[in-house]
C-alpha cells in the first residue's frame, strides 16, 4: 500500500506524515512524497519564482496539469491506496486561488465557518482537476495555515486554534515560551526536520484525538481518513 501526499511544502509533508501514523498507523515507508518541488524538473524550477517552489500555486499547477497525479494512480509498480492533497487557506483571497469566505453571521459559529470554508476549498481543488477519483482522494485543508494544527499540541487554551489569523506567529510565540534553550534549536532546522519534531506527538492516537478537539479543520481531515482505515 502506498499513500501519495501532494503538499505545499516540506514542513506540511512532515505534519501530514505524523497525522497519518497516528490516525491510520501508516509508516513513512508506505508514503510517497509528491511535493511539487521534488517532481518538477530543473527547467521548471529555474523559471519559477523561488517563493513559489513550495506554495499553493504549485499544488494548483499539479492539479491543473493532471499528469503527476494521474500517472501516480496508473503506476504499474506502486499499489496506490489513496492520495492526500494539502493546501492552506491563508491565500484564499488571491485571484488565482479565488475562494470567497462564508458569510459570517450570528448563526454561524467558528466550527461551521471552518467547515464551510473547507468545503469551498475542496470544490476549488476539484475544479482544478475535474477527474479526481473521490474514493481515493482526501483533502488536508488547514484553515489559515497548517501551523494552526501544530499549535493544538502546544496551546493550552480551550479555544479552537483556527481563531488565530496568524497561526505561524502564534505557534512561534508559544514555542519561545515553553521550549528549553536546547529545544529551541529545532526552530532553525530545515522545514521538514522542524515540523517533524514539532508534530511528532500526532503519532500517538490519544494525543491526536485530543488535538482534534482543538481545531475543526484538523478534525475534519482526520475524520476523512477513517474511510481508508485498514481492517485489523
Amino acid at each position: 500500500m502506498i499513500v501519495g501526499i501532494y503538499a505545499e511544502g516540506r514542513g506540511d509533508l512532515a505534519v501530514i506524515t505524523n497525522i497519518l501514523k497516528g490516525a491510520l498507523g501508516i509508516d513513512r515507508s508506505d508514503m510517497s512524497y509528491r511535493v511539487p518541488e521534488f517532481e518538477l524538473d530543473q527547467t521548471d524550477l529555474s523559471t519559477m519564482p523561488v517563493e513559489q517552489h513550495s506554495s499553493w500555486t504549485v499544488v494548483k499547477k499539479v492539479c491543473e496539469e493532471k499528469t503527476l497525479i494521474d500517472t501516480f494512480f496508473d503506476s504499474p509498480i506502486e499499489q496506490v491506496s489513496f492520495i492526500v492533497i494539502q493546501i492552506d487557506t491563508a491565500e484564499r483571497h488571491l485571484e488565482d486561488y479565488g475562494v470567497t469566505e462564508p458569510v459570517k453571521t450570528r448563526d454561524i459559529d467558528l466550527k461551521e465557518y471552518c467547515s464551510q470554508l473547507r468545503s469551498k476549498v475542496v470544490d476549488k481543488i476539484n475544479s482544478w482537476h475535474d477527474d479526481l477519483d473521490g474514493d481515493k482522494v482526501t483533502y488536508a485543508i488547514a484553515i489559515e495555515e497548517i501551523d494552526a494544527w501544530v499549535l493544538t499540541i502546544y496551546d493550552k487554551g480551550n479555544k479552537d486554534t483556527s481563531i488565530y489569523s496568524n497561526p505561524k506567529k502564534a505557534l512561534n510565540d508559544q514555542l519561545n515560551i515553553i521550549l528549553s534553550k536546547k529545544e529551541k534549536g529545532v526552530l532553525s532546522a530545515k522545514a521538514f526536520d522542524k515540523y517533524d519534531w514539532l508534530s511528532s506527538p500526532f503519532k500517538k492516537k490519544k494525543i491526536l484525538k485530543a488535538c482534534m478537539d482543538k481545531n475543526e479543520s484538523l478534525k475534519l481531515f482526520c475524520k476523512s481518513l477513517t474511510a481508508f482505515k485498514q481492517e485489523e
